[in-house]
Formats: C-alpha cells, sequence, structure tokens
C-alpha cells in the first residue's frame, strides 16, 4: 500500500505568491507546459478559474524557495514545513530573493502525478484553502523524488 502523506502550512497575516527560475532551481513555468510541476501550475490556475478567481503569476523567486526545500527534504530524508535548520518557508522565501509577503505552503510526498497531487491537495480542506486564497496571487512549485512543494505569496498591485 502506498504511504502518502500531506502537510500544510497556512500563514495568515503575511502575504505574496511567486514562482519561477532564478538559475537557482525550479522551472520556469509561466504558462508553458511539459513538466510535472507545469501541469501542476495549470491545475491550480484550473481550479482558480473554476472558483471565479484569478489565476496565480508565476514568480521565479518563489519556485526556486520551493525547489530547494523539494530537494532538501528528498536528499535527507524528511518531510516537513520546517527545515533541519529550523528555518520556516517563510524564511525559505525570503532567502531565495522574494521581495513581497509569503501566504503559505503546500508539501505532499509520494504522489506520482500532477494530477494525484492535485487530488490529494484539493481534497483537504487546508491544502485546499492555501489553493483558491484570495489574498494570494503568486506561486511558485518545487518537485523532487515526489516531494511537491507550492509557495503561495502575495503582490501589491
Amino acid at each position: 500500500m502506498r504511504v502518502l502523506l500531506l502537510a500544510l502550512s497556512l500563514v495568515l497575516g503575511l502575504g505574496a505568491l511567486g514562482c519561477g527560475d532564478g538559475g537557482g532551481g525550479g522551472p520556469d513555468c509561466g504558462g508553458e507546459e511539459g513538466s510535472e510541476v507545469c501541469e501542476v501550475f495549470r491545475l491550480v490556475n484550473e481550479e482558480r478559474r473554476a472558483a471565479g478567481l484569478e489565476p496565480y503569476a508565476w514568480n521565479r523567486h518563489l519556485a526556486i524557495s520551493a525547489q530547494r526545500h523539494a530537494e532538501d527534504m528528498a536528499e535527507n530524508g524528511y518531510f516537513s514545513h520546517t527545515s533541519q535548520d529550523g528555518r520556516s518557508f517563510s524564511q525559505r522565501t525570503l532567502e531565495a530573493g522574494y521581495d513581497a509577503s509569503p501566504r503559505g505552503e503546500n508539501i505532499a510526498q509520494g504522489y506520482r502525478t500532477a494530477a494525484d497531487v492535485m487530488e490529494g491537495w484539493m481534497s483537504s480542506d487546508g491544502h485546499r484553502a492555501n489553493i483558491l486564497a484570495g489574498g494570494s496571487n503568486e506561486i511558485g512549485i518545487g518537485l523532487r523524488d515526489f516531494h511537491w512543494v507550492q509557495v503561495f505569496g502575495t503582490r501589491a498591485e
């Protein structure tokens, strides 16, 4: 039996999402197809449109943060919103160069496809709330060895 783990971090009072590639990790999925990460990005925005929300913009710094955390968890054999050195998702996001407000993070482990991980997240109230948050407008996504990370943020318009 496959064991699937989900974790959630909702951070109220913060706000900013971003996604992209700044040379330090994560693909540039600004609407492009072709990878599992980009497919999650597409599916997230499909869910947002169905809920009457604006789609997320891809932010390369949020993607760098997400990719680095996915890699760290996979390489060091742990699964947590808190890095082994004690850093939170918001600290990792700011260290990756994000210059707006980090809002939340979804992580998952063990899902083999973008469709499967999205089904898991959308079936969880907390993860779904992050994906459909009206106060967030940017996202970054990372993936390594079936460790999935979404980081959400808000940039003032």
